[in-house]
């Protein structure tokens, strides 16, 4: 019997396919229904978008509960899932340039297919939340709840359980495409911000999904998932701040 850490191990009791996509567009539904109830109260879609950076916290916390609640009908656990080690948060390192690298390319494909070049230029003048406060929250609560929630949804229960009912390259790509789909929620109402985000997310997600069937292990995506966030979308917003 392989060790659970050894390698991406098929579940013992495999979810059925409505379970599995129900999972898969719980988060989505959760997010667009958060930001639409934003929108009165702060006035607009962009506002809601921002402000959505604190409230897909309590997205973040439903989906690992989720998870973690269908982990123990399969007599599985989260903290087996995510198997946090000293030396995988050393090939988190490793693997954060790789996923920054990754992420770049994808977003390059995605604007040119959209824009045909860089995207317009945008300013978080426009939105309302006090910036200094969005900028820590983002940095230090919400990059880290979303690393943890993304990678145990997608990752590490969604792609095993569709590489079990199908084969190793469709569970990667269907993985991939509701990785993507979550995106809309968290982007402006605009057809080609749309298109370049989800083809962006798309080939993000194909990145983390191929990492992972080569490291079989979760927390080294973990780690690199949170810094590529610190560094992508926390730090432009605080220094945005302190300027």
């Amino acid at each position: 019997m392989s060790s659970p850490h050894s390698s991406i191990a098929s579940p013992r009791v495999p979810a059925s396919w409505p379970v599995i996509i129900g999972v898969l567009l719980l988060r989505t539904v959760l997010l667009f229904a958060t930001t639409t109830a934003l929108i009165p109260v702060t006035g607009s879609y962009l506002n809601a978008l921002a402000w959505g950076n604190v409230t897909i916290v309590a997205v973040d916390i439903i989906s690992v509960i989720v998870i973690a609640a269908l982990l123990r009908r399969q007599g599985r656990s989260l903290r087996e899932l995510i198997g946090a080690k000293l030396s995988d948060t050393g090939w988190g390192l490793v693997l954060w340039p790789i996923a920054t690298i990754g992420f770049v390319a994808a977003s390059f494909i995605g604007n040119l297919v959209a824009y045909q070049g860089p995207p317009p230029a945008t300013t978080l003048s426009v939105v309302t939340p006090p910036l200094l406060f969005l900028a820590l929250w983002t940095t230090v609560i919400m990059s880290a709840t979303v690393a943890i929630a993304e990678e145990v949804l997608y990752r590490g229960w969604a792609q095993t359980e569709l590489t079990t009912r199908t084969n190793r390259g469709l569970g990667l790509v269907i993985m991939a495409f509701f990785f993507a789909l979550q995106h809309a929620a968290l982007t402006p109402l605009e057809l080609r911000a749309q298109v370049a985000r989800f083809i962006t997310t798309f080939l993000a997600g194909l990145m983390f999904g191929a990492l992972y069937l080569w490291r079989k292990r979760l927390w080294p995506l973990i780690i690199a998932h949170w810094l590529l966030d610190v560094v992508g979308l926390g730090l432009p917003i605080l220094l945005a701040a302190l300027s």
